[in-house]
């Protein structure tokens, strides 16, 4: 995989996050077709870029966008 397919799906799940708001990796899965590699490979460049935050809500982990995010992703 190229680092310009990581941006492109990071991208995606910004937009896509943007959109609904708080998601599980599953979610994101069943949203985008991704598989957990992908997945986390885009997760991973958000991450990096302080564009996502982390919460656990009953042992399962969701991604939200940062409140300070207010630019949009390309």
């Amino acid at each position: 995989m190229l680092k310009n397919d990581i941006g492109i799906n990071a991208g995606v799940i910004w937009q896509l996050l943007s959109n609904e708001g708080a998601l599980s990796i599953r979610q994101i899965g069943e949203l985008t077709g991704y598989n957990d590699k992908n997945i986390c490979l885009a997760l991973g460049w958000l991450s990096r870029e302080n564009k996502i935050q982390f919460i656990y809500k009953n042992e399962i982990l969701y991604l939200e966008l940062n409140s300070s995010t207010s630019e949009m992703y390309y």
